[in-house]
């Protein structure tokens, strides 16, 4: 929500009275269809007769202020369109709430009980798959291996789990799942994606200016969101 600062110390009348010489001022800066016919009459009123206007020319000017007045028309009805189209593809985004939204960030949330879920891009193919779990001090909590090669997009889930034989769990925080592997007879670092649970919306005008905020991550516009998950 916006606040005009330009109307404190004003009175109502005061505000009112701004207003409509605002508009009074915007409605004198431009001619319509009325004014240019008033013109028109009047230059027809007060013309030389020894050189009167070109009726041909007249019906052309016409014409044109005619075909100038319709795209007018036309292109506030499409604003209106978008604007409406935009709206409502913004208010749909409150749906999403308590939904698990795909974002270009490799560090995700643990909340201490559900597991971290990704996406790793392995491309045309991968061998020697490593990947490793770091905490928010780049400490390495756990690793795994993928014996296989791999290739593709690769769902991965992370389960937090600390100790195998108590089932005890590392605390809630930020963890960042780094995977690395050979390609080509190369080592490269595959990218990474994780999964973020949206807790809230801001509605927008715009995709980009709807913002989800996500548990644990932050802030996101909603047209940075590649995949909706349940």
């Amino acid at each position: 929500m916006s606040f005009d600062y330009s109307t404190i110390g004003k009175t109502s009348s005061r505000i009112a009275s701004d207003a409509a010489e605002a508009t009074s001022k915007k409605s004198n800066s431009s001619l319509d269809q009325a004014d240019f016919l008033k013109l028109l009459t009047t230059q027809l009123q007060n013309q030389d007769p020894s050189s009167p206007v070109d009726n041909n020319q007249m019906v052309t000017t016409m014409s044109q202020l005619s075909v100038v007045e319709n795209l007018s028309t036309i292109s506030n009805n499409v604003d209106n369109v978008v604007n409406a189209i935009s709206s409502s593809s913004a208010l749909s985004a409150s749906s999403l709430v308590g939904r698990s939204v795909l974002v270009d960030t490799k560090t995700a949330f643990f909340d201490g009980s559900n597991p971290i879920t990704a996406q790793i891009d392995a491309g045309d193919g991968a061998s020697n798959v490593k990947i490793s779990i770091t905490d928010s001090n780049g400490n390495v909590v756990s690793t795994f291996e993928a014996g296989a090669a791999l290739d593709g997009k690769i769902d991965f889930s992370w389960d937090g789990v600390q100790d195998q034989e108590t089932g005890a769990k590392y605390d809630s925080g930020k963890y960042t799942i780094n995977v690395t592997a050979s390609q080509d007879g190369q080592n490269v670092n595959l990218p990474v994606k994780t999964y973020a649970t949206v807790g809230s919306v801001v509605l927008g005008k715009t995709t980009s200016d709807t913002k989800l905020n996500l548990l644990g991550y932050g802030e996101v516009s909603l047209d940075k969101v590649e995949q909706i998950a349940l």
